[in-house]
C-alpha cells in the first residue's frame, strides 16, 4: 500500500512540476505596431528634427520571425508617405518582455508638390526609403504593449524644376537620420 500511495505522489509531482515548466503555447496572430518617431538630423539641417507617425502591420510567422508591411508619414520638406515591406526578429525575455530588431525598405510617396519662389516646379518624385531599429516591449494588463525603439532611417524624394539657362534640372534630396521611436503594441 506504502509503494502503490508513494508512486502516486511520484507521479503527482511530476505531472504538477511538468505543467510548470511547460512553455506558453504559441498561435499565430496579427501584431501592429503604432508609434510616434523623432527623426533626428544634423544641427547643419534646416529641419533637425521631424516628426513622424509609423504602423507595422506584422503577421507573426513564428515565436520569433514576423512579416509585414510598414506604413508612415513624415513632416519633412514636404509631407510624405511611405510604405514598404518590414522583417522584425524577435527575441522573448522574462514577464513577456521582448526584445526585437527590424528592417523596412520601401517606397516614399510624396504628399504634395515641392514649391520654390524662384523656380518653377515641374514634378516631384518620390525615392525610397531604410529603415533600422532595435527596440524593447513592455507588457501591460491586457493584449497591449509599450514598446521603446532606437535606429536609423535613409529617406529621399526629388523634384525636377525649370532653369533660366538650362531646360530642366533634376534634384535629389536624401535624409539620413537617427530615430527614436514611443508606441504601442496591439495584439
Amino acid at each position: 500500500m506504502k509503494n502503490l500511495i508513494f508512486i502516486c505522489l511520484i507521479f503527482i509531482y511530476t505531472s504538477v512540476s511538468a505543467q510548470e515548466t511547460k512553455e506558453e503555447t504559441y498561435t499565430r496572430k496579427y501584431q501592429n505596431y503604432t508609434s510616434y518617431a523623432l527623426l533626428i538630423g544634423s544641427q547643419k539641417d534646416d529641419n533637425t528634427y521631424i516628426h513622424a507617425i509609423q504602423m507595422d502591420h506584422n503577421y507573426l510567422a513564428t515565436k520569433n520571425f514576423a512579416v509585414g508591411l510598414e506604413t508612415g508619414i513624415q513632416w519633412m520638406d514636404i509631407n510624405m508617405a511611405t510604405i514598404g515591406p518590414n522583417i522584425k526578429l524577435i527575441l522573448p525575455c522574462k514577464n513577456k518582455q521582448s526584445l526585437y530588431t527590424s528592417v523596412s525598405y520601401g517606397s516614399v510617396i510624396p504628399l504634395k508638390k515641392e514649391t520654390d519662389d524662384w523656380y518653377t516646379i515641374k514634378k516631384t518624385n518620390g525615392e525610397h526609403f531604410l529603415n533600422t531599429e532595435l527596440g524593447y516591449t513592455f507588457p501591460t494588463r491586457n493584449c497591449t504593449a509599450f514598446f521603446m525603439a532606437l535606429g536609423y532611417r535613409y529617406q529621399a524624394y526629388s523634384f525636377t524644376r525649370e532653369d533660366w539657362w538650362l531646360n530642366s534640372v533634376e534634384r535629389k534630396i536624401t535624409y539620413n537620420r537617427f530615430v527614436i521611436k514611443v508606441g504601442l503594441k496591439f495584439n
